[in-house]
């Protein structure tokens, strides 16, 4: 009889990288033979009403002076309403048609602790589960404080996705995680943290993602397929030199420009802008692609896994994740540093040597999960 494990990750945030980590980890789960339930549960930010609030009063709306108008937010409700609901709507598409989600929705960890979900195991997964940062402050839920005592609780590639702690953190942290069985996490600075406050032994494995090959993401993607060559852009952070960066190395290419974009304010001039694809599109597109920029962790890792000539930009802050995964593939030649630089676009690398790693990795992160599950 296979063992039921409740996962608890960042399955609805409103992007597509958590929307498919979740899916591979669902899909590495059922290879060893569990039966995983994926737990319903909203991040105050992942909530769509918060969303529209936090839109409203983020940065870019603060600097126009239009807003500083009385009732002028209000009316602005109705728009950003439309754009979350039509960003959100292929990501929970997908979520509802594809992973194996709780019957129930929890909105907070008090929900979570007043009536659990039912499993005999219980799994933080993977993504920035343990970032505070995100979290606005320590999140409990996502150390599985629910769990019914005795319950075993784990930890697969679940990643902190910043290169510090905060002083006020590193003791709930410790303390929560002292009742962990077994602990896997993305990246290795987050088991050299987790060291740092005395959690030992954390084990480091590559991102859900990667667990799965080509065949499996052409599986599940749509099909579709270019008329012509294109450079895919898929970005995450506003940033005027990326941007520019992009039209350069078209023109030098010669290629068009496909980018994947959450909204409209996201077309760019002489570009093809993708709004909010469905998840079959979105795998499509990196499938197709000739050369991909992305300075998104899961855009890097797609590309890595896929073969695709690339160019990985910093994001800035939380860029630990990504230099990772280059360092391991030996890719790290990748990683932009020189917005002056265009010949890292046309890169080739033995995708064969790069597979061969990852398939070392993926041995390594099955052995994990067994080990941890008692399969």
């Amino acid at each position: 009889m296979s063992r039921k494990v409740g996962v608890i990750t960042l399955h609805n945030s409103p992007n597509y990288g958590s929307c498919l980590q979740t899916y591979a980890t669902q899909v590495v789960l059922a290879r060893v033979g569990a039966d995983a339930e994926i737990i319903d549960y909203y991040r105050k930010d992942a909530i769509p009403e918060n969303e529209v609030d936090r839109a409203l009063n983020g940065q870019l709306v603060k600097k126009m002076p239009i807003f500083k108008v009385p009732g002028v937010k209000q009316i602005a409700k109705i728009p950003v309403s439309r754009m979350v609901a039509r960003r959100r709507a292929p990501l929970d598409e997908f979520r509802h048609s594809k992973l194996a989600l709780t019957e129930r929705s929890y909105y907070s960890a008090d929900e979570l602790d007043a009536n659990p979900p039912v499993a005999d195991i219980y799994c933080t997964g993977s993504d920035q589960v343990w970032n505070s940062i995100w979290n606005n402050g320590f999140d409990r839920a996502f150390y599985l404080s629910f769990a019914p005592e005795g319950k075993k609780k784990i930890a697969y590639a679940a990643s902190i996705g910043k290169a510090t702690l905060e002083d006020w953190e590193a003791e709930p942290m410790r303390k929560a995680l002292s009742s962990y069985s077994c602990i896997s996490v993305r990246e290795q600075e987050a088991a050299d943290l987790l060291d740092s406050i005395g959690v030992h032994g954390a084990m480091p494995v590559i991102d859900p993602t990667l667990m799965l090959n080509r065949d499996d993401w052409e599986a599940i993607a749509d099909g579709w397929i270019s008329p012509e060559p294109y450079v895919l852009v898929y970005q995450l952070n506003r940033n005027a030199e990326f941007d520019s960066y992009v039209q350069r190395v078209a023109k030098k290419t010669g290629l068009k420009v496909m980018r994947i974009a959450y909204g409209v304010h996201e077309k760019r001039s002489g570009e093809n802008a993708v709004i909010c694809p469905s998840v079959g599109r979105f795998l499509s597109l990196f499938l197709g692609a000739e050369i991909v920029i992305t300075d998104s962790f899961h855009g890097t890792a797609y590309s890595v896994n896929l073969g695709k000539k690339f160019v990985a930009i910093s994001p800035g802050r939380f860029n630990g994740r990504i230099s990772n995964l280059l360092n391991m593939t030996n890719l790290d030649n990748h990683l932009l540093d020189d917005f002056g630089n265009l010949t890292i676009s046309e890169l080739d690398y033995d995708s064969n040597s790069v597979q061969a790693q990852l398939n070392l990795k993926r041995n390594e992160a099955f052995s994990f999960i067994e080990k941890a599950l008692d399969i």
